[in-house]
């Protein structure tokens, strides 16, 4: 799974990064997903792996002198898409075999469609923002595919755990030390990272300022209403929350309480829910609060 000669180069018309704490950086593709670089004085460690439309190994090693390992937050594909390109992956012990599977073509095939789609209203997104709204930077802004990019060759092959991560389990990068915490309910094996020295709470997908996803298959809302509320818990340690989606990849840390809470209100059914849809174009239906939303799936035909 090393690297091949040819992914060599780092692709800065692609990614956007930069340092967001001395030895944490931010490692976008915007408008898809963001990876984080974790280094101490030992090691560093890449959490998830982003898309795979292009190499993100020589990006991640230009940023730090320490050797790079993957821990993957849990096993969906926009996380581990270039997990072909490490030596060394981590995953909760529910995500291992879950990585080593085949992802079937037509969820990737959904997935540019939607990349597509939106494209097609960029430009004129862009302008819009620009005179009237001012909200959208390096961070949120989606890029066209790379001229060498080929999207009908786009594939995320299976990849293998070298080693397996659960609650608890303490991750020593020298001087800094990230602790697991098991976070189900977005997905079965997801997890996010606590660095109690610095306050800094790695969220994954289980923590976002925009859309959460509660609508797979193995999603479990009840699951992610026990670890949202475990997280806003401990917020009187945490001073600063880091995302992997949304234009806002930086969040404050009042916004664990308003997630927990907000979930607890979605399981007790008071909110209003809206039809929408995924970024693969599946229908959902929707909860949405002030800084968040929830998607839920589309009842069952027939369902009342």
């Amino acid at each position: 799974m090393t690297a091949s000669p040819a992914s060599t180069e780092v692709r800065l018309d692609w990614f956007t990064t930069r340092e967001v704490v001395p030895g944490v950086w931010l490692l976008a593709e915007p408008g898809h997903v963001c990876t984080w670089l974790v280094a101490g004085s030992d090691r560093a460690v890449l959490l998830d792996t982003g898309m795979g439309f292009l190499p993100i190994r020589p990006l991640a090693e230009s940023l730090t002198d320490r050797p790079v390992s993957v821990v993957n937050t849990h096993y969906h594909f926009d996380h581990v898409g270039g997990n072909r390109e490490f030596d060394e992956i981590a995953i909760h012990e529910i995500g291992a075999p879950l990585i080593a599977e085949q992802l079937p073509r037509p969820r990737l095939e959904a997935y540019l469609d939607f990349c597509a789609r939106r494209l097609d209203f960029l430009d004129r997104f862009v302008e819009l923002d620009a005179e009237y709204f001012g909200v959208l930077n390096a961070d949120s802004i989606p890029r066209p595919f790379p001229a060498d990019f080929d999207p009908a060759a786009w594939t995320i092959p299976p990849s293998r755990a070298t080693a397996t991560l659960g609650d608890g389990d303490r991750i020593d990068l020298g001087g800094r030390v990230l602790t697991v915490l098991h976070m189900p309910g977005h997905s079965p094996d997801g997890i996010c990272l606590l660095e109690e020295r610095e306050g800094l709470l790695f969220g994954a997908d289980t923590i976002n300022a925009g859309a959460i996803y509660a609508q797979f298959d193995d999603s479990d809302l009840d699951a992610l209403v026990a670890s949202t509320r475990r997280l806003a818990d401990l917020a009187d340690g945490i001073r600063l929350i880091t995302t992997h989606h949304c234009e806002h990849v930086i969040a404050e840390v009042g916004l664990l309480a308003e997630i927990a809470d907000g979930l607890e209100s979605v399981r007790a059914g008071e909110p209003e829910l809206v039809p929408g849809r995924d970024i693969t174009g599946t229908p959902v239906l929707e909860a949405c609060f002030a800084h968040f939303s929830v998607a839920l799936p589309w009842p069952a035909e027939g369902a009342q």
